[in-house]
């Protein structure tokens, strides 16, 4: 439904048809009328550039509950034709027609038993198009046309890189992709068949998830259609309401409660889908499924955005005028997060991740563009038997593979806690027992020294005095492994100094070294 915002508007006696009118939010100017275009007034202008342009503009603030609303009788009349429409947005929607063209007789068909489903329904016009997957299907809903599925590499790798911009949810996606298509631009990179062009890793890179998933798109796979229920898992939260709630408003308020419960237990896992379902009190049932898009910038549902899209929906529900208005309160309410996966699951949200993972992804990037892509390590965890053993440094390109599973049995491992800084390079020290003696470091299978009075250091290291009284000590413990493959007897001890941090201490090969230090 292009130019939504502006239509849903209209719907509701905000704007004329025939006027200049634009709908702008906090950024500029999101939809405009043809009127207002005849008058210099263009997309994402700010709101008093616009007035400037068109002194008798009329301006009118965006609302996704509005936009929403309006949109729910569009989602009614293509409830007769296709089954379970999947919302990106309010304006945009995507669904299988595999099933729906081959029962009206074809895939063109489909496209006339739509457009006739929603004027019938709405009075608005719907632009149709069907293609394999997400961005083919939404650029051939823009020309109105059928992509047969032996063409989408051709007709998507002549489109511009701003086709991108066709399956935006949320502002911050939207931002994205404007730093990505800008970057592009900058380097002559301006059409899809040029961004395909460079390696996926490369991409992936320098842009993250968002760049991957734009990557995925022009290459036509399908980011947005649900996956098999016996692919992905489901998590959902209902609650039945007695007495029933009457008004829109008390539904969002107890929706709250519902979003929570739902949030709590999607705890470290990821999502694809929400999936909205009501019941009134005379059994009238409603549904509508939501993709997550956007949602905290990527696919965790926080409370927050699942209440937005239950009122925005429940809004729709709750106040419909006309033969399709509901027939009494509501009794029930549940949500469904569908295509639940793992929190590092890759790839199944819309557009990826937005918490703090995706803030490393892209500090790791930037870092990559800078040093070179091989030059950038990470620490990896992995299993051990002492702290050193138990963290792996490896390039953040390279596989994590061959690792040793940290979980599981690890006899004779030291016990926590461990140092919270493990030193890249050990230090040598000297213990001295109470009368200024030497300790050495006894053999593993012995175990037994004097106590440790007193230290120095033979070598500079920040934070810890160069030598000094030792307050208390734990230990030894000794640990033997792998002899037969040459690695040393080695036996630990924890230091508490006078005047600094408390230290991990190794001895091996007749040599006392400080492993790492306590904060």
């Amino acid at each position: 439904m292009p130019n939504w915002p502006l239509a849903a508007a209209i719907s509701e006696g905000l704007i004329d048809p025939e006027a200049p009118a634009v709908v702008h939010d906090a950024r500029g100017v999101r939809a405009l009328s043809p009127a207002a275009g005849r008058r210099g007034v263009r997309r994402g202008m700010r709101r008093r550039a616009a007035v400037a342009t068109c002194p008798e503009l009329v301006v009118v603030a965006d609302d996704p509950a509005r936009e929403a609303r309006v949109f729910e009788t569009v989602l009614t009349g293509l409830d007769e034709v296709i089954a379970l429409p999947v919302i990106i947005r309010p304006g945009l929607v995507i669904a299988d027609a595999r099933g729906p063209a081959r029962h009206c007789g074809g895939e063109w068909e489909l496209a006339e038993a739509l457009t006739g489903a929603v004027v019938r329904a709405s009075g608005a016009e719907a632009h149709v198009g069907i293609a394999e997957g997400t961005l083919a299907a939404i650029l051939a809903a823009r020309s109105q046309g059928v992509v047969p599925a032996d063409q989408t590499a051709q007709f998507l790798a002549a489109q511009p890189m701003t086709a991108l911009s066709a399956v935006t949810s949320s502002a911050r996606l939207a931002r994205d992709l404007e730093e990505l298509i800008e970057l592009c631009d900058r380097f002559g990179i301006r059409t899809l068949a040029d961004f395909l062009a460079l390696p996926r890793a490369a991409v992936a890179t320098r842009f993250g998830t968002t760049g991957i998933t734009a990557y995925d798109l022009a290459r036509g796979h399908d980011v947005v259609m649900p996956h098999a229920s016996s692919e992905r898992a489901e998590v959902g939260a209902g609650r039945e309401y007695d007495p029933p709630l009457a008004t829109s408003e008390a539904a969002a308020f107890a929706a709250r409660s519902l979003a929570e419960e739902l949030a709590d237990r999607l705890t470290g896992r990821s999502c694809t889908h929400l999936l909205v379902t009501a019941r009134t009190t005379t059994g009238t049932s409603h549904e509508r499924t939501w993709v997550v898009a956007g949602a905290d910038g990527g696919g965790r549902l926080t409370p927050a955005a699942m209440t937005d899209r239950v009122r925005w929906q429940l809004d729709a529900w709750l106040t419909r005028r006309g033969k399709d208005a509901p027939d009494g309160e509501l009794s029930y309410l549940e949500l469904r997060a569908q295509g639940v996966g793992s929190g590092d699951d890759r790839g199944t949200p819309l557009w990826g991740r937005g918490d703090d993972r995706e803030r490393v992804d892209r500090a790791l990037a930037r870092l990559q563009s800078l040093a070179g892509i091989s030059r950038v390590n990470v620490l990896v965890e992995q299993g051990g038997r002492d702290p050193r053993s138990r963290v792996a440094v490896l390039p953040a390109v390279a596989p994590h593979d061959g690792l040793r599973p940290v979980a599981g049995s690890w006899p004779g491992a030291l016990l926590g806690p461990a140092p919270t800084v493990l030193l890249e390079t050990t230090v040598t020290i000297q213990l001295f027992d109470s009368r200024g003696e030497p300790i050495a470091v006894p053999p593993a299978h012995r175990g037994w020294l004097p106590a440790p009075a007193s230290y120095r250091l033979n070598e500079a290291l920040p934070a810890i005095p160069p030598q000094g009284a030792v307050v208390q000590w734990a230990g030894p413990w000794p640990l033997l492994e792998r002899w037969w493959e040459g690695l040393p007897e080695r036996c630990y001890l924890q230091l508490v100094i006078a005047d600094g941090p408390p230290l991990l201490v190794v001895g091996a090969r007749g040599t006392w070294r400080i492993e790492g230090h306590y904060d």
